[in-house]
């Protein structure tokens, strides 16, 4: 072994030696497990109080006109369908009546793909009869679950 050598060794030794770990964990690991703990703690709460709160009953859709307007093919009424409900739902079935008095002068319908809970999808039905010289109701009649 030459000198050289010899005294890189003693020189890497002695730089090792004053780089020491101390045992245990540090400050800022236990920061973190702490953080990590708490989130975890929190998303298992919510979704369990998502679980049990029983707001998957049954879905509660309104329907309003948003806009009329004249084609050359008749009269498009643009709606929003609006599902207030904890569930979501699936081909949607909406109506849409000119009614005069108790008469239903027309009807449209339309379906929509599907409604998550607590949100809105717009569509629209066409009429041949202009809608602001009647009656005009639009209704969900039926959907499926996804």
């Amino acid at each position: 072994m030459t000198k050289h050598s010899t005294n890189k060794q003693q020189k890497q030794q002695s730089d090792n030696e004053g780089i020491t770990r101390k045992p245990g964990t540090s400050i800022i690991e236990w920061g973190v497990a702490g953080i990590s703990c708490l989130t975890l703690l929190a998303v298992l709460g919510y979704l369990i109080l998502d679980g049990l709160s029983g707001r998957n009953g049954t879905a509660q859709l309104i329907v309003l006109p948003v806009e009329v307007t004249a084609t050359k093919g008749g009269y498009v009424v643009e709606f929003a369908a609006e599902n207030h409900a904890g569930k979501s739902v699936a081909a949607v079935e909406i109506k849409g009546e000119l009614r005069s008095g108790n008469e239903v002068v027309e009807e449209s319908s339309a379906t929509l793909d599907y409604i998550p809970q607590q949100s809105e999808r717009k569509g629209a039905l066409i009429f041949r009869r202009d809608p602001k010289a009647y009656d005009l109701r639009l209704f969900a009649s039926g959907y499926t679950e996804p």
